[in-house]
């Protein structure tokens, strides 16, 4: 599934020189502090076509920036030439086959040289395992006790021959 990048790989040069890179989705993810800052994917049979919608662009031929969702709209007012990547929506997209596709990158590359905490996600790790008590049974927890209801019934019939009490 992998492909070495052979257009995009001037792209790598513009990162910042601690950044680590590994095949990830099908091309190069780059991670930046334990944060994935970029993903770039080179197919040249790339589809315009996902679950049934055709988009204007290929898929997976370009740069696509891992952005939280919450945090898309301050870029997109920035950088109006980005798109939704349709296979996740903490994807934003520059397809390659845009016409200012360099210019477009470059711009994004300083936004990453400069550290924007905007950019990149932190990967969710699988969750730790459950430790178990040493006897090997796990510690159940004691049901809360039951609220008893107070009998309100003396409390109205003193109230009520308080009010009934003639002066």
């Amino acid at each position: 599934m992998f492909e070495t990048l052979d257009n995009l790989y001037w792209i790598e040069e513009l990162l910042p020189p601690d950044v680590i890179s590994i095949p990830k989705h099908g091309g190069m993810a780059y991670f930046l502090d334990t944060k994935m800052i970029l993903i770039l994917v080179e197919q040249a049979d790339s589809s315009y076509e996902h679950k049934g919608v055709t988009y204007p662009f290929p898929l997976w031929n370009g740069l696509i920036l891992p952005i939280e969702y919450k945090k898309q709209n301050a870029l997109f007012l920035k950088y109006s030439f980005l798109e939704n990547h349709p296979v996740s929506k903490d994807w934003l997209y520059i397809p390659a086959s845009s016409e200012n596709f360099e210019e477009e990158v470059r711009l994004v590359m300083r936004e990453i040289s400069k550290n924007n905490p905007l950019i990149g996600l932190y990967l969710k790790s699988a969750s730790t395992p459950r430790v178990k008590a040493v006897d090997g049974a796990e510690k159940k927890k004691k049901p809360a006790p039951k609220k008893v209801k107070a009998s309100k019934k003396q409390e109205n019939d003193f109230f009520l021959k308080l009010a009934n009490r003639k002066k």
